[in-house]
């Protein structure tokens, strides 16, 4: 027995809200069996002894190593194809495909809307489904189901086929990227999450490379088919082929990691103890899984999900028509769309990088909020035959629209040590995080192209509000810590709190937020 069992025996929590917390075997989450762990009763500061996780520094860098190598390849592969399949329909709007499945006026926006519903609608029922039965079954399922709606895509012949299959798309694709962000925070610590969540939503900027690439290749290409067509076709098959893959070698255990010994199997275990966004609990409850919805704090997070979604639909699902601007051809349009998105991409990630290395969130997101209503605003000022500045903006757009789910959704997760609370969050703040879909495909209407001048001054209007919203609950999370601090005489921060002394939230004294 180790030395943190034997501190770990007695205790239980008096508060209400906080019985029942011993353990459970549990065969859903990452079947992660934590039985050999028991939760001590942390709400002083004598309670708390770091030397009960003991491993050392050189022992845990060996094992993230290790898990970078095996888990982080295939989700940023994977959410590659989640991110395709969004972002080709830009490229293939410029390819004429809604001329030949002959569109109504306006009718790419009511797709972009259709597309959107299932995300707001559906997320908290996949994210229910993948708790109960674990991403083994939900990461794979997902990626094959949407998949094959895009080869549909492929073959409809009209406007109504292109919204059944866009639905459906929408259906299996809702849980995936929040799946994605649950079965990471079982690997990884609070100080860590961040590039790892960015490793793979670094494919949604950089998905607009890829799509456009290949885009430039597709249309040039002598087919019966029209170029979008072999576009979905491609990009449908091999997010298929990718998704059977996955589920092969994906780790989905701790215990069943065979890249792992078993003493690096006991050291993850106590770096999700020490420093987690997970307390790795009993199997998943309803009445628990959605208690934060009494929470004030989950209704700010989700104002400021939605108002950060605007600008990161608009450079998903609009920057070909942004740049449609210069007057370019086909193939040139497309093709001037991946500098931007490859600039959003090494943004993405240097943000996210100094957010871990300073465990800080709040203030990195207003910067990415910053750039894109710059941009917006330069490029609502700018007259369309000025390409220069005009494309300068476009580069600040992207540069900030791709950032703030990288940084949002580390930021409330590190703040949630308890696993249904973390499970119902991502799911509840990924619905207001999809609602930008709508507002992006109702306000870049083609009435007001080429230089979309009143779409652009709504988006920095919301991006304005966003930071002053994310700025005044930065504020006041900093301030929560300087008054515990005080009242304790100590100076901590949320490095200094283990995981265990999270799971009562703000209501354990020793609570400090993840800024």
């Amino acid at each position: 027995m180790s030395h943190y069992q034997q501190q770990a025996q007695t205790s239980s929590y008096s508060d209400d809200e906080s019985k029942d917390i011993s353990p459970q075997p549990n065969n859903h989450d990452l079947e992660y069996q934590p039985e050999q762990h028991v939760f001590r009763d942390i709400t002083k500061i004598e309670d708390v002894d770091f030397s009960a996780y003991n491993f050392t520094r050189e022992e845990e860098k060996k094992v993230v190593r290790k898990l970078d190598l095996h888990i982080l390849p295939f989700i940023w592969a994977g959410y590659l194809f989640n991110s395709l399949d969004r972002n080709n329909l830009s490229n293939a709007k410029s390819d004429g495909m809604t001329t030949d499945l002959h569109f109504p006026n306006e009718g790419y926006g009511i797709m972009i809307s259709i597309n959107n519903i299932p995300w707001v609608l559906c997320v908290i029922p996949m994210v229910i489904l993948s708790r109960k039965i674990g991403p083994r079954w939900t990461i794979p399922g997902y990626m094959i189901s949407w998949g094959l709606m895009v080869l549909i895509n492929a073959a409809v012949k009209n406007f109504a086929g292109t919204l059944v299959t866009r639905f459906l798309l929408g259906v299996f694709e809702a849980g995936f990227a929040p799946t994605l962000i649950y079965y990471l925070t079982g690997w990884y610590t609070r100080g860590e999450l961040a590039k790892r969540v960015a490793v793979f939503y670094s494919c949604n900027a950089l998905s607009g490379a890829f799509s456009g690439l290949i885009a430039y290749g597709v249309f040039q290409m002598n087919s019966k088919l029209h170029g979008w067509q072999i576009l979905f076709l491609i990009e449908g098959a091999f997010t298929v082929a990718f998704a059977i893959l996955a589920g092969i070698m994906l780790p989905w255990s701790i215990d069943g990691a065979s890249f792992l010994g078993e003493r690096e199997k006991e050291v993850a275990k106590l770096r999700i103890l020490k420093d987690s966004s997970g307390t790795t609990e009993s199997k998943f409850d309803r009445k628990t899984f959605f208690a934060p919805l009494k929470d004030w704090r989950l209704y700010v997070f989700a104002t400021i999900a939605a108002l950060y979604s605007t600008a990161a639909s608009v450079a998903g699902s609009f920057l070909t028509q942004i740049v449609g601007r210069f007057g370019y051809s086909v193939v040139k349009t497309n093709l001037y769309t991946v500098a931007p998105f490859i600039f959003g991409t090494f943004m993405m990630l240097a943000t996210a990088v100094s957010s871990d290395h300073f465990r800080e969130r709040g203030f990195h997101l207003v910067s990415a909020y910053t750039l894109v209503f710059i941009g917006c605003v330069i490029l609502a000022a700018t007259p369309v035959s000025n390409h220069a500045v005009g494309y300068f903006a476009v580069f600040l757009i992207t540069g900030g629209a791709q950032t703030p789910s990288v940084i949002f959704h580390s930021w409330h997760q590190s703040n949630d040590a308890s696993e249904d609370g973390r499970a119902f969050k991502v799911a509840f703040l990924s619905t207001f995080a999809n609602s930008g879909g709508f507002v992006s495909a109702n306000i870049f209407l083609d009435k007001w192209s080429p230089g979309y001048r009143i779409p652009l001054i709504i988006v920095a209007c919301i991006n304005a509000t966003g930071i002053l919203v994310a700025t005044s609950f930065r504020l006041y999370m900093a301030y929560e810590n300087r008054r515990r601090n005080k009242a304790q005489g100590v100076n901590w921060t949320s490095k200094d709190v283990p995981t265990e002394a999270l799971r009562a939230g703000p209501k354990n004294p020793l609570f400090r937020y993840f800024l």
